[in-house]
């Protein structure tokens, strides 16, 4: 139960920041989504099936801002992301920093063709579309992941050593 609580309190910090902070954080069109950033976490942390209920729930959230004749596209795009890198972290217990940037990046860059594709864009439109749309999202994105990434690392790593020393 502590834990569903806390991931809602991480979910309402990341919806907070998704909404009302990136907008202004913006770098020529680019944005982070740090609720990409959240999903992956779960996932690698959680497995699939909170991946994929986390993802859903961001994915609910980006609906909202998007135009109504694309409702449930993000839903699809997060939830997919979710399950997929859940079975990922179920494979690759451990993963370094290196691996989970890697992981994060084809997140990305996956969450944009499902979503794309659930909307109807056709092959041709994609290649105007990763590169104005998805890259420098991804780029910005990993960039504000692997922050994370890294302070998350030396959080567990403390708290492997205290356990290792014992009282």
């Amino acid at each position: 139960m502590l834990k569903f609580l806390i991931y809602a309190f991480l979910f309402l910090i990341a919806g907070i920041l998704q909404t009302v902070i990136v907008p202004h954080i913006e770098i020529l069109g680019a944005q982070p989504s740090f609720l990409l950033i959240l999903t992956v976490v779960t996932a690698l942390r959680h497995g699939s099936l909170a991946g994929c209920f986390i993802g859903f729930m961001s994915g609910l959230l980006c609906d909202i801002y998007a135009p109504i004749e694309w409702l449930g596209a993000f839903s699809l795009a997060y939830c997919a992301i979710g399950f997929i890198i859940g079975q990922v972290e179920e494979s690759f217990i451990n993963l370094s920093l290196f691996p989970k940037i890697i992981v994060l990046t084809l997140a990305d860059f996956l969450k944009d063709a499902i979503y794309y594709f659930s909307i109807g864009k056709t092959s041709d439109d994609i290649p105007k579309i990763v590169y104005s749309l998805s890259l420098p999202n991804a780029i910005y994105t990993v960039a504000v992941g692997t922050i994370l990434f890294y302070l998350l690392s030396m959080k567990t790593e403390r708290k492997v050593e205290m356990y290792k020393q014992g009282p």
